[in-house]
């Protein structure tokens, strides 16, 4: 059984020698992560136990395909850790009132945020290898002057129009998935 698929079922199956092996090869690394960036390990200890819950809600659902069971687990950890960082720019103290946090609702905003970035990933996934590269570079805030120079474009007007083409095709993509409609608000 590959290492990803063993991972997930030992956590639904609740098999604490795997679970235990789970925490001792990535707890590490996620900790050192969250305690670099502004956390405590109290934080990395609730970070990593709602991205483990978060697995087991998820692959009950449906089977995922992972490629690296690691990688996934610490872009979860990851992104809960910085939603929490937001949060508590949010949900500052004020007057010396602490806001309630209802934390079953952050954990389901959590799901749902986790969801449609995979929803966006798989999408993108399945765009052409030059959708991909032109969508990438855009959205990593590179103008239409520089995709013009990087794929040899006649015009801006053709770099522009490319990336207007390739973002309606990874519209459509996450707009014909069966998840979109559950997913969109």
């Amino acid at each position: 059984m590959e290492y990803n698929e063993k991972y997930l079922e030992a956590l639904i199956n609740n098999d604490s020698s795997v679970i235990l092996e789970i925490y001792t090869k990535f707890y590490p690394k996620i900790a050192a992560f969250i305690v670099g960036n502004k956390g405590g390990h109290e934080d990395a200890q609730d970070v990593f136990q709602d991205a483990l819950v978060y697995l087991i809600y998820v692959y009950e659902k449906k089977a995922i395909q992972i490629n690296s069971f690691e990688a996934y687990l610490f872009t979860i950890c990851k992104n809960i850790w910085r939603r929490r960082l937001r949060d508590k720019k949010e949900w500052t103290v004020k007057d010396g009132v602490y806001p309630l946090i209802d934390k079953t609702t952050k954990t389901s905003l959590f799901i749902l945020e986790q969801q449609r970035e995979e929803l966006y990933n798989e999408s993108f996934a399945k765009l052409s290898d030059n959708c991909r590269d032109v969508l990438s570079l855009y959205f990593n805030t590179m103008n239409y002057e520089n995709l013009l120079d990087t794929f040899s474009y006649n015009s801006v007007d053709v770099a522009r129009h490319r990336v207007f083409k390739c973002r309606k095709k990874l519209m459509q993509l996450i707009k014909r998935d069966k998840q979109y409609h559950s997913l969109k608000e």
